[in-house]
This record gives structure tokens, C-alpha cells and sequence, in this order.
């Protein structure tokens, strides 16, 4: 007979006691204390007890082959302890019914469900561990380091999983799992549905992080279509930017029922109302040659240049054609001179390029056709350099980074086929992570100072503008020594694509001696924060207060201090006439 103090304590003595000889100890029944009778409860052996048959005697072929492989634990041996509370305090009694068992003791406790399950904290721990994303053998790791008598194994994370995810979805369909996430976590969210039912055939949703950043820097958008993401077959339709420090960031996801013009339509709608100030509109956007996409961004976004992806062109442009080239060196030699065409800067020297095409391979009419038919006629506007060059696409010419994303996106999916409660969540976590990445960015750009970057010519610049411009100037300055200030030889595509001083303009300010300005750089690469981007507006400055203030400090100051005040506007109003130099030569 044991006496203990409270029903819990009982509970927890005689499973202590059990597991510490090798058996487990269950509660087979229990009666709380209501209308005058006694609080009891019965624990027993989880194999004590009969197994009790409860399939049907006869079943269908089809009910055969569902039918799971069972067993049981259950030997038949009535082992059993009886508890009974006092009736004057809180205290309970233990008597010992049976207390011989006909089963030999266990040699190890995991693989036994039940002293295998989770105690509410571990249970918390497991739902904290899986929202971060941690694999469930990393979770049960981690409990075992925590207890070192935890008995629990793999399944039992799964099935707490499980566990977990049934009581949040709490009896939702999938999509309403979705739809109630996404407001929770005040995502912009639109979704178009069938006439006749209640079926949603087109899903928009952007993260408010996402709809800050697209904000601050809509001048370049990369749209592209995957799929296997998702249990329903549904294309997800992901949309991206490029922020100034060269980063790649989620703009919106949408699940569309079919790839097609209205579809895509609807989409670009949805994405458009996004923008607050209607004069600050994507300028650039980069896909494949997906026609229905093609026709759906004219209607939607007709200002804007649409570039294709050089990447995905040279990719066609393999498979169509090297089967018509016997030589593998005659092919390396189409595929340069193709290259050439495409790179070079100048509409003129495209003509020249593309007749040294022709003249060269006119062995391999297919071949030349196909290119001629199939892209440079109808699309070289969008891909040929000597016009892509004339808009500003910052360096992006190809469809790569939103390939990237995709790529991105499936490794932390992790799975083809998974449903939108485990995918949303993943989702999630990669959006959040890369915003913090993005502001980490920003920040590096304004206080590491890189020692290449300490010449005399970036002192102006340095920590204002990006380290990637920082880097694109840097190339430029080497450009410099060889071409001077030539404009012609320059050709100043960096200028035009990138909004950075090209190589003449450099060597022009290095034969003044001055330093490369801040204002010659284009606002993208100056801003480092994520609040909205706003149009340069011509305002109206006026100095002549702060002229009027500096002439009052300056009489009141001695000789001396007057000096140093003169020498610090000179500094300012004729830099190129002081006699600064850096420290050290670079």
C-alpha cells in the first residue's frame, strides 16, 4: 500500500517505479468524484487486457486490399493496481490487485508508444522546432539532448505533426486553411472564382514585406511560370524584382488554373493596383517568349520595355539548330558568331555582324533560318543588345534570377506534391529570411568600407551607393585607362542600361582631378532603405539663409578660426583648386 498526495503524484510513481523495471504503466480506467461517490482509478500493463476483433466478418475484395497489416500487444494477463482518494484530504491510496506480470520485462523502452509520448513542453518544443523549418530527425535529436531518458522515436514527431496540423486547420478545406493564413498574417490576397461554384480558379497573394520592397524598387520585374509545387498541379505564377544591392526578392505568387492570356491578365491587374503612385510603374520586365504572358503585360503595363531571356534563346537556339551542323567545330564557330550578334553594341554593327552570319553558314540554310524566323526578325528588339542597351535594366537581360527563385522555392519545399497548409508555411519563412537579408544588404553598403574601393576617384561616393555600382564603376575605371575620353570608342552603354559613369565619362573627371560625383549616379543604386521610391521632381533650394548665417559666425570669430572657415568653403565651392590628396596612392 502506498500512499501519495495527489491523484497526478500517484500517477507518476507507479510509472516511474514500472519503467524502472521494465514495464509500462497505463491507466485502464478512471472515475472522478461526482454525487457522493469516491475519486478511483485503475492502472495496468499496456499488454494486459484481450484484443477485441471489431473488423466486419465479411469483407469486399476492394476492403481487403485497404486494409492495413495490424497486430496487438495485448497478451491477456490482468496485472493491475487500484488508487482510491481518502475520504478527509487530498491524499491517495494504492492497493496492489495483481501484481504479477506474464511477460518478461522490456529491454528497451523506445518503440513503446505510449511511455514514448511527448509531455507538453516537448509537444511545444516540436511545434516551435517546425515552424523553423527543422527536419524531424534534427527535432528528436534535440529532445534526446534535452532528456536523456526521452524513449520517443521519428514517429512519434510525425504523428505529432499530424496532431498539430489537424488542430490548426481545425475542420478547414485546404484553401480555406490558406485564405485564413494569409489574412492572419495581413498578406494582400485576391482570388477569382468559378460563376457556378465556390471553386477558386486564380489565387493572388503578396507579403506585406514583399509589397514594401516592390514599392521601393518596381523599375525591373522578372516573371516566370514553374510547377510541381503543389499537390493540385496548379502553375504558380512567381513574379520578382532586384533591389540596388544586386539581391533577388519575391514581389507576389499566384496560383492560376491555366496559362492563358486572361489569366495572366488578371494577374497583372492585381499586381498594377499594388503600386501607390501610379507614375512610378515597372520600366523593364524580363520573361520567356510566353505569348500569352506577352500580350497580357501590353495591355496591363504598355509603357514598359518587355526584354526576353537571352539565356532561354541561346537554349533554343542549341537544340533547333545543332542537329543541322555534321561538324562539332562547324557548330562551336555558328554559336560564336550567333553570340556576336547578339552582344554587339550598335544597330550598325548588328547589320555588319548578322551578314558575316549569313555569308559564313549559307551551307546551313535551316540553321539561319530558324534564327532569322524565329528571333531576329520578329524579336531582336528585345534581346540584341544594340536596342536592349538603350533602356535601363540595370544589368538584367536575363529571366535567371526568378529561375533562381524557383529553384529557391523547391529546395525549401522539399517535396512536389505537398498540400497548401505545409507549403504556405514555407513559403513564409523564405520570405522573411530573405527580407532580412535585403535590409542586411543595405546596411553593408553604408558603413563596410572595401580597401579597393579607396581610391581618390570614389570618395564622394563611397558608402552612398551600392557596393555592386561601386564594383560596375571600378570595371569601368580600368576601361578608362585604355579608351580616355574618347565617347565614340566608349559607346556608353554603361550609361544608358546601368545609369553609372561609363568609361570616358570617368577619365573626363579624372584629367580635371576630381572626384566621380554622387549625382551622376542613378537614383536605383543611391537608395539603400525600403521606403517607397518617389519621381526626381525639380525643387526649388534656396542658400541664401544659410549664406546669411554663415557671414554672422564668421565675423564673430577671430583670425584664425576665419581661416579654416575660408578654406572649408573653398573646399566646397572649388574643390579642383585646393590641394587635397589622399592619404596614400592608389
Amino acid at each position: 500500500m502506498v500512499l501519495a498526495a495527489r491523484r497526478e503524484a500517484l500517477c507518476n510513481w507507479a510509472r516511474e517505479v514500472g519503467r524502472q523495471n521494465g514495464f509500462v504503466i497505463v491507466i485502464t480506467k478512471s472515475d472522478v468524484t461526482s454525487k457522493g461517490r469516491t475519486a478511483r482509478l485503475t492502472l495496468g500493463c499496456e499488454r494486459g487486457g484481450y484484443y477485441i476483433n471489431r473488423k466486419k466478418d465479411v469483407e469486399t475484395e476492394h476492403e481487403k486490399k485497404r486494409r492495413k497489416e495490424t497486430g496487438t500487444k495485448k497478451c491477456g494477463w490482468p496485472f493491475a493496481l487500484k488508487g482510491k482518494k481518502m475520504p478527509d484530504d487530498d491524499e491517495w491510496m494504492l492497493k496492489v490487485l495483481y501484481g504479477i506480470h506474464n511477460h518478461e520485462a522490456a529491454k528497451y523502452l523506445e518503440g513503446h508508444s505510449y511511455i514514448g509520448r511527448l509531455l507538453e513542453q516537448e509537444n511545444s518544443l516540436v511545434l516551435d522546432m517546425s515552424m523553423k523549418m527543422s527536419r524531424p530527425k534534427d527535432i528528436l535529436v534535440t529532445l534526446k539532448r534535452k532528456d536523456i531518458l526521452n524513449t520517443s522515436t521519428l514517429r512519434t514527431i510525425y504523428n505529432a505533426h499530424l496532431n498539430n496540423r489537424v488542430k490548426e486547420k481545425a475542420g478547414r478545406s485546404q484553401m480555406q486553411y490558406l485564405l485564413g493564413k494569409l489574412a492572419e498574417h495581413k498578406y494582400i490576397e485576391w482570388h477569382k472564382s468559378s460563376d457556378d461554384s465556390d471553386a477558386i480558379l486564380d489565387l493572388f497573394w503578396a507579403h506585406p514585406r514583399s509589397v514594401e520592397l516592390f514599392r521601393a524598387f518596381p523599375h525591373v520585374l522578372i516573371m516566370d511560370c514553374t510547377y510541381k509545387t503543389n499537390k493540385y498541379r496548379l502553375p504558380l505564377f512567381e513574379i520578382v524584382g532586384v533591389t540596388s544591392t544586386n539581391l533577388t526578392f519575391f514581389v507576389a505568387f499566384v496560383y492560376i488554373q491555366h496559362e492563358r492570356e486572361n489569366n495572366y491578365t488578371w494577374a497583372l491587374n492585381r499586381l498594377h493596383s499594388l503600386v501607390e503612385d501610379q507614375n512610378i510603374l515597372p520600366s523593364v520586365i524580363i520573361m520567356d517568349r510566353e505569348l500569352s504572358l506577352m500580350n497580357a503585360i501590353k495591355k496591363v503595363f504598355p509603357n514598359a520595355r518587355h526584354l526576353l531571356c537571352r539565356w532561354h534563346i541561346s537554349k533554343n537556339v542549341l537544340s533547333n539548330c545543332k542537329k543541322y551542323f555534321d561538324s562539332g567545330v562547324q557548330w562551336e564557330k555558328f554559336n560564336s558568331q550567333w553570340e556576336t550578334v547578339v552582344l554587339f553594341a550598335t544597330e550598325s554593327e548588328y547589320l555588319t555582324q548578322v551578314d558575316i552570319l549569313h555569308k559564313n553558314f549559307n551551307n546551313y540554310p535551316e540553321a539561319l533560318q530558324y534564327v532569322s524566323s524565329s528571333w531576329l526578325t520578329p524579336y531582336k528588339d528585345r534581346f540584341v543588345s544594340a536596342w536592349t542597351d538603350t533602356c535601363m535594366h540595370f544589368g538584367n537581360w536575363t529571366s535567371n534570377r526568378v529561375e533562381s527563385a524557383h529553384a529557391r522555392l523547391k529546395r525549401q519545399l522539399g517535396c512536389s506534391t505537398l498540400i497548401f497548409e505545409l507549403s504556405w508555411g514555407e513559403v513564409h519563412s523564405l520570405i522573411e529570411l530573405q527580407y532580412t537579408k535585403i535590409k542586411a544588404s543595405f546596411e553593408k553598403s553604408s558603413i563596410v568600407a572595401k580597401h579597393k574601393f579607396a581610391c581618390a576617384e570614389l570618395k564622394e561616393i563611397r558608402g552612398m551607393v551600392s557596393i555592386i555600382a561601386l564594383e560596375n564603376i571600378l570595371v569601368q575605371m580600368r576601361h578608362a585607362r585604355a579608351i580616355g575620353v574618347d565617347a565614340s570608342t566608349c559607346g556608353c552603354a554603361n550609361r544608358r542600361s546601368h545609369g553609372l559613369p561609363c568609361a570616358h565619362e570617368i577619365a573626363e573627371y579624372k584629367k580635371e582631378g576630381r572626384p566621380i560625383p554622387l549625382d551622376c549616379i542613378d537614383q536605383f543604386w543611391r537608395k539603400l532603405d525600403i521606403l517607397p521610391a518617389t519621381k526626381k521632381q525639380n525643387l526649388k533650394l534656396m542658400c541664401q539663409p544659410y549664406l546669411y548665417l554663415f557671414l554672422q559666425i564668421f565675423e564673430d570669430e577671430d583670425t584664425e578660426s576665419q581661416l579654416q572657415m575660408l578654406k572649408k568653403l573653398r573646399e566646397i565651392i572649388a574643390p579642383h583648386y585646393t590641394h587635397l590628396r589622399t592619404h596614400r596612392t592608389i
